[in-house]
């Protein structure tokens, strides 16, 4: 069964900006995370504790070795902005960022908020 908000996007196309405006801290209730191994991707629905946790859940839902998740999976906080037409994603490192300019990454994004 879809949900409302699949519904809603249906045939849309998510507005994605990408920047630095998030950092870690104290995160408000609706920021999450989101990690990117390959083309495999997970979002966390709100604040988790630290990304850690979040790559658990991933490398058990995959079945990959936390510790090659933890080493080479791209990490990013994510929000929704302007009633679930656009999101922004933040990168932590560097790396992350130069990945949120490739086309793979637009496509898991939007796959990933359908």
């Amino acid at each position: 069964m879809r949900t409302f908000g699949q519904i809603l996007m249906e045939g849309r196309e998510l507005k994605i900006n990408v920047n630095w405006s998030i950092t870690d801290g104290k995160l408000n209730r609706n920021v999450g995370r989101i990690i990117i191994y390959d083309e495999l991707a997970i979002k966390s629905e709100g604040p988790s504790q630290d990304h850690c946790g979040l790559i658990a859940a991933f490398s058990a839902r995959y079945r990959i070795s936390k510790s090659e998740v933890m080493s080479n999976a791209y990490r990013y906080y994510w929000q929704w902005e302007d009633y679930r037409e656009e999101v922004t994603v933040c990168p932590l490192r560097r790396e992350d960022e130069r990945y949120a300019s490739s086309n793979e990454f637009r496509n898991i994004i939007n796959k990933l908020f359908k």
